[in-house]
């Protein structure tokens, strides 16, 4: 997996390097460093793919649209969907197999059918018990059979399995009944808002009276629904998003201290260092070496 900066400031991207389908994480759990989770930040996802719930629960906006996760649940992603974790619980497990853009376009399946249209207006649905272990077992064959490095039709042989995979989905969907979404207060609808903003704007803006007057509320009531919603001030969600999106660049990219510095608009790397330590008690060169090692 790769972290790609935005070139025209928009929300960030995920992308991936794998040219078909990748499992680096194919279990993600209650952490902050899962696939699903990444840090509850604002992301457009370079995948398709669908993430089923072991255990737990979690709430997930997907293009603005708020959903309740739990267990038995599944979650498809389509390429380009902006995909938000608000929360997860701390016992959440969720089993997930995604490709790339280029590979679900080989597996010729027909995209613009009125169900493939519903599936992505409708992205959550709840699995019955053979469903969900019908679906598993599809998956861990693909899987297994992927994994086969030295076969030379193993790209053949991946395509078709999802090929598979992505019409148990379609049945699955044809016989069941999506999950509705969740209604939004208007504090969840203002924080997710901010939660853009900050994506888009927080190179050049990390003051919580910008991101207010955007909003057109006063900084104190912006900072009332943050601690409403997350624990966290204003100023400590705008910093964490900087933070993150620093130690996705000290540990996905080979940047200098000096570019990321630069990259993230700090006036020198000596500033950024100091606000790097002060979050994380460790300097970014420290941090880098601690998590490459």
């Amino acid at each position: 997996m790769i972290y790609q900066p935005s070139e025209n400031n928009n929300v960030e991207r995920l992308s991936f390097v794998e040219d078909h389908v990748f499992f680096d994480s194919f279990m993600v759990d209650g952490s902050e460093k899962d696939i699903l989770g990444l840090e509850q930040l604002p992301r457009i996802v370079d995948a398709a793919g669908l993430c089923i719930c072991l255990e737990g629960e979690s709430e997930i906006v997907i293009e603005a649209q708020n959903y309740r996760m739990r267990k038995g649940d599944m979650c498809v992603i389509f390429p380009n969907d902006i995909l938000y974790v608000n929360k997860k619980s701390s016992d959440f497990k969720g089993y997930t197999i995604a490709c790339t853009p280029e590979f679900l376009e080989s597996a010729n399946i027909p995209s613009r059918t009125p169900l493939y249209l519903y599936i992505k207006d409708h992205p959550f649905i709840s699995l019955n018990r053979q469903e969900q272990k019908d679906l598993l077992k599809m998956c861990d064959f693909l899987k297994k059979h992927d994994s086969r490095e030295g076969h030379p039709c193993r790209e053949e042989i991946s395509r078709h399995l999802a090929s598979a995979i992505i019409y148990e989905v379609i049945g699955i969907y044809e016989k069941g009944e999506p999950i509705r979404q969740q209604p939004y207060s208007l504090k969840n609808n203002l924080y997710f808002e901010l939660m853009q903003l900050i994506a888009q704007n927080y190179r050049k803006h990390r003051n919580v009276e910008f991101y207010a007057g955007e909003l057109c509320i006063t900084p104190r009531y912006l900072s009332a629904i943050c601690k409403d919603v997350t624990g966290m001030t204003a100023t400590d969600c705008i910093n964490r998003h900087v933070i993150v999106n620093a130690r996705i660049l000290l540990i996905t990219t080979e940047m200098t201290i000096l570019q990321i510095s630069e990259e993230m608009n700090f006036p020198n790397p000596s500033f950024f260092t100091q606000f790097f330590k002060k979050h994380m008690n460790m300097t970014p060169k420290e941090y880098r070496n601690l998590n490459k090692a």
